[in-house]
């Protein structure tokens, strides 16, 4: 993807988080950017200049209000609400895409669903302050993400992954499913001082914080809008990316977040490209 159409990408997804930023305003739901685009916000003010996706986090109570909601309020002529762990979407985080546009990903680009342009919307879970439980946890959450994935044609070179989406095609049963999903969640219910994003590509020690850390959103500049980020946001990043995150990354470092899609196109609708597969 060259500079312009990555730019022409950035315009799209800001679209659809301008709206989000409004649905949850206006809905009192409470949510932040993380990951790359809240280092992004403090970083660069805006997105990673080579990056191609969106990212935000909310607390358990938020995002079970926010699938909720979204179900019934959200602008279906604009976009489309891609609800976690259903037939569609297996996976345990949701996305709002965007209709009329295409962004579709090599690893899915044979599943039949929806391929707009899109934003992430994950959930943070309570997490257990005794760290052998945590790890059974985020360990939970990752058998449940192999399992997903054993669904599509997701490809790896980690002999360990490998494994795991292996041994996941084995284990792939509701039952199985049900008691991992809720061991992840359990601590949702209980007092906690602790959150864990444990659906993400982050490694053990970087998924989980001080609750502390979230706190009242604060605003900043992203491209032409104003969006929440954490209070203690220097922590979670720190936590996140190192004590020099605020430092441009190696090309090595950059390597290793390639584009995520094999055909982008911000005017035409993904179901375009589909048919035009099919009759090849």
């Amino acid at each position: 993807m060259n500079d312009k159409e990555l730019k022409q990408l950035h315009n799209k997804i800001l679209e659809i988080v301008e709206y989000f930023d409004k649905f949850c305003k206006d809905n009192g739901i409470t949510y932040y950017l993380m990951g790359g685009s809240a280092l992004g916000a403090m970083r660069h003010k805006g997105f990673i200049p080579w990056d191609d996706d969106f990212d935000v986090f909310m607390d358990y109570e938020n995002y079970m209000r926010f699938l909720n909601i979204a179900d019934k309020k959200l602008d279906k002529n604009r976009f489309y609400f891609q609800k976690e762990n259903t037939k569609e979407w297996l996976l345990y985080f949701s996305k709002i895409r965007m209709n009329g546009t295409t962004f579709i990903e090599e690893n899915l680009k044979d599943k039949q669903m929806h391929h707009g342009i899109y934003i992430d919307i994950m959930c943070l879970n309570g997490a257990s302050s005794i760290k052998s439980i945590r790890y059974i946890q985020y360990l939970s959450a990752r058998i449940l993400s192999a399992i997903a994935l054993s669904h599509s044609s997701y490809k790896t070179n980690s002999l360990t992954k490998k494994i795991m989406l292996y041994l996941a095609r084995y284990i792939d049963n509701d039952v199985v499913k049900s008691n991992l999903l809720r061991f992840v969640r359990y601590f949702n219910n209980k007092e906690h001082t602790l959150v864990g994003h444990f659906f993400g590509r982050a490694s053990f020690d970087k998924t989980s914080f001080d609750k502390s850390y979230l706190g009242k959103p604060r605003y900043v500049k992203f491209e032409k809008l104003m969006l929440p980020v954490p209070s203690e946001v220097e922590k979670y990043l720190t936590l996140r990316y190192g004590k020099e995150y605020m430092k441009l990354p190696s090309d090595e470092v950059k390597a290793q977040y390639p584009s995520h899609a094999c055909i982008v196109d911000t005017q035409k609708s993904y179901k375009e490209y589909i048919v035009k597969e099919k009759n090849v």
